[in-house]
């Protein structure tokens, strides 16, 4: 038989649940508002509601109809897996050097990295255009993802994740003969799961979000990013703002379904850690 619950601990439970159930419908709002009114019509719109009074899918019809869609959101896609592989397979690399390795001038390294937090990306941005377009990867995934392959602040993150970890199983591991590469792929990640998974969704939702620097560095159609294009399908100037809704939907579904398969993941890492 289990424990007697208090009429004052009943309520409390209740009231509990009722906030809770509140705040997710707070939050989970917008997005449901997305969604609905990308069904809209003109006049759903105009008259403030919260469900279209006719669903009108022809927004979706709209919206794929359009010549450069799907090859703007495969770029966006593509993009931001590639440079979240890419930066993070740096940034674990970088911040081991630096916890684990004894070398000269590393102190100098670190205290490079850690300066370059302070200089403004826009003070660079001329800057970085003129390299990436000397090298020729104007209009490529290259160019799109060339100033988003390191980052200092995550580093920092991982490297204080590392440091938790210790020198202890890693001198233990030397001692067996593995590799560093070993040690890092057996050892030193699945320690630190949460932080690398924080870094790798962050780099995930920044690139794939980007919209100056893809600008700048595409100019056709077919090689900008669904960011980019988005602005350019002119539907705001039209009056179509359900098939610009539908757009966005369309837009927010990868990570949805990302966040859908890694949950669980994502929570069996912070349960270990």
């Amino acid at each position: 038989m289990g424990p007697v619950r208090r009429p004052f601990d009943t309520f409390k439970f209740i009231l509990r649940k009722v906030v809770l159930a509140i705040l997710a419908l707070v939050i989970a709002f917008p997005i449901l508002y997305m969604f609905s009114s990308s069904l809209f019509s003109a006049r759903d719109f105009g008259n403030l509601a919260l469900l279209p009074s006719s669903p009108r899918w022809s927004n979706y019809t709209r919206v794929f109809a359009l010549r450069d869609f799907g090859i703007q959101l495969v770029n966006s896609i593509g993009t931001a897996l590639l440079a979240a592989a890419i930066r993070t397979t740096v940034i674990i690399l970088a911040a081991f050097a630096l916890t684990h390795l004894n070398f000269r001038g590393r102190g100098l390294v670190l205290s490079l990295l850690v300066m370059t937090l302070f200089v403004p990306q826009e003070a660079i941005l001329y800057q970085n255009y003129r390299t990436v377009a000397t090298l020729g990867l104007l209009d490529s995934w290259a160019g799109i993802i060339a100033t988003s392959l390191f980052s200092a602040a995550q580093m920092l993150l991982l490297m204080g994740s590392f440091i938790a970890v210790g020198r202890d199983p890693y001198d233990a591991a030397r001692m067996d003969g593995a590799t560093d590469i070993r040690y890092i792929r057996s050892v030193l990640i699945p320690l630190s799961t949460p932080a690398i998974l924080t870094v790798l969704v962050q780099t995930l939702i920044t690139v794939f979000n980007g919209y100056l620097w893809p600008l700048l560095v595409t100019n056709r159609p077919r090689t900008r990013t669904i960011q980019t294009g988005l602005t350019m399908l002119g539907f705001a100037e039209s009056g179509e703002t359900g098939a610009q809704m539908a757009a966005i939907v369309v837009i927010t579904l990868p990570f949805l379904i990302l966040l859908a398969f890694a949950k669980k993941k994502i929570e069996n890492a912070l349960i270990r850690k």
